[in-house]
């Protein structure tokens, strides 16, 4: 070739800024980075440690993984987009993730060792340093040269294997999430390797379908030093409203297969529950989720393209861990790279996002006749209640009685299809019409008519009836007791005067 391709230098720019938009990425692409560590020598349980600085503007993520040697922090934390790690074991794979500090810090700093033989090797970054405009006129080697120092540190308290993260001078845009303590441990639980809430009813199910399926593993993430470590959201029940909990039911587990084979692309699970509505945003759990490596990808929204009514997704509770190293997470992490594979997966995906369409509408059905059946139930109590009241005549009294059978009537088919007994108090009252005559009161009115003529009353009765034909029964028994009050103070009033 005459001339030989240069890379420039702006690359690191497109590369830290140009690639995140959300600050709270660094915990994740910090603690996969941590969760490969640490398994890498086939530890099952390693634990990270963030400090959060407010004041400062400053934190720091450190692990008790294996570390790196002098050489090995050299070869891996200099070099962009020379990752060694294995896409078919590791979490990360393009070598990129670690700078993404630099979007919004003014410096990071890598600090590791792996024996207490040797010294500490410290790897800093500098952001201000990337945003001189004499890079964008040099080659990407040599501005990775003027980004970088490297020193060794002999002095200090340090563990004997470790790695840590220092993110210095945080920006002002980024501060008021990256230094929100609630923030972090919010997002932690939602997308970080972090085990499952004991609380959760379906925990242990869960963990043992994942165990044997795909990859669950999990770290002990600590923040400022908290004896509690952050666990996964799902807890006890769905907060819905504040006056009601959606319980978990049941758990739905299947194994979606490969395009070329009979291998699990990808394990998932839902768990059930009665789909009273959508899920609020601030529990963490709503959503079909996509999770590699126990890393969630994307957002709750993730698949939601999938759902016909893309609302339903927001009624859910499930994840859908994905093991076939095909389907690779695209390098913002908010989706997968397209391919046949992918194809394969949303194809299996969309019937189960068909069938919890399905059921959310099935629920949403049940609990419209549900509730019409309790509106009916209650007006049949207050047309029971206006009946014998006295307030109507007897003929208007049967007619209520009589209107308010056949609805119950209606309503009991209902109420058999949804499992629901009839009422012992409306099952009694309403089952046989010939008893209705003999139900009613005597002829004698209520107080507030029994100082009335015969003819007044009976009159009065009448346009009550009126009042019955024209609105429900407990709105028209409330408006003839407001009637017959008004007039019980009118007569109080003449008789005083």
């Amino acid at each position: 070739m005459p001339n030989e391709p240069i890379v420039g230098g702006d690359i690191l720019r497109l590369i830290t800024a140009g690639m995140y938009d959300n600050p709270l990425v660094l915990f994740r692409e910090y603690i996969q980075n941590a969760a490969d560590s640490v398994a890498s020598r086939s530890q099952r349980l390693g634990s990270v440690q963030i400090d959060i600085d407010p004041l400062d503007g400053c934190l720091t993520i450190t692990d008790d993984g294996p570390g790196l040697s002098h050489d090995e922090a050299l070869r891996r934390l200099v070099p962009i987009g020379n990752s060694s790690k294995d896409p078919t074991i590791d979490r990360g794979l393009r070598g990129i993730g670690r700078l993404s500090g630099l979007a919004f810090a003014e410096r990071i700093h890598f600090t590791t060792r792996s024996s207490s033989a040797e010294p500490v090797t410290r790897v800093s970054w500098s952001s201000r340093t990337l945003r001189d405009p004499r890079l964008q006129r040099v080659d990407a080697a040599a501005a990775i040269q003027e980004c970088t120092t490297v020193q060794s540190i002999t002095d200090g308290e340090w563990p004997e294997q470790f790695f840590q993260v220092a993110v210095e001078q945080v920006t002002r845009h980024a501060a008021s999430t990256l230094l929100n303590r609630d923030a972090v441990r919010q997002y932690i639980a939602e997308v970080c390797p972090v085990p499952l809430s004991s609380s959760f009813p379906l925990a242990s199910e869960v963990t043992n379908f994942l165990t044997q399926h795909a990859e669950h593993f999990a770290l002990r993430v600590s923040l400022d030093g908290e004896e509690t470590a952050i666990e996964r959201p799902f807890g006890e029940a769905i907060q819905l409203t504040d006056a009601y909990s959606a319980t978990y039911e049941s758990m739905e587990k299947c194994l979606i297969p490969r395009l070329d084979n009979d291998e699990p692309a990808a394990a998932l699970w839902l768990a059930h529950t009665p789909y009273a509505g959508s899920i609020p945003r601030r529990l963490g759990v709503r959503g079909l989720r996509a999770r590699v490596g126990n890393i969630q990808v994307g957002s709750e929204d993730v698949f939601s393209h999938l759902f016909h009514e893309t609302r339903f997704n927001g009624w859910c509770v499930g994840e859908v861990h994905i093991t076939d190293s095909r389907i690779v997470p695209n390098g913002r992490r908010d989706y997968f790279e397209a391919g046949p594979h992918l194809r394969h997966l949303e194809n299996h995906l969309g019937a189960v996002a068909h069938e919890i369409s399905t059921r959310c509408r099935s629920a949403s059905s049940h609990r419209n006749r549900l509730r019409q059946a309790e509106a009916t139930i209650r007006q049949a109590h207050s047309a029971h209640e206006l009946a014998r009241s006295g307030y109507l005549l007897p003929e208007d009294a049967a007619a209520v009685l009589r209107c308010s059978s056949q609805q119950i009537a209606t309503i009991k088919d209902t109420l058999d299809e949804l499992q629901i007994a009839l009422p012992a108090s409306l099952a009694g009252e309403h089952s046989d019409l010939s008893d209705v005559e003999r139900a009613l009161p005597d002829a004698i009115g209520p107080v507030g008519l029994d100082g009335l003529p015969p003819g007044s009353a009976a009159t009065l009765k009448s346009a009550f009836a009126a009042i019955v034909d024209a609105m429900p029964a407990d709105s028209a028994l409330l408006m003839i007791q407001a009637i017959l009050s008004r007039l019980s103070d009118r007569a109080a009033s003449v008789d005083r005067a």
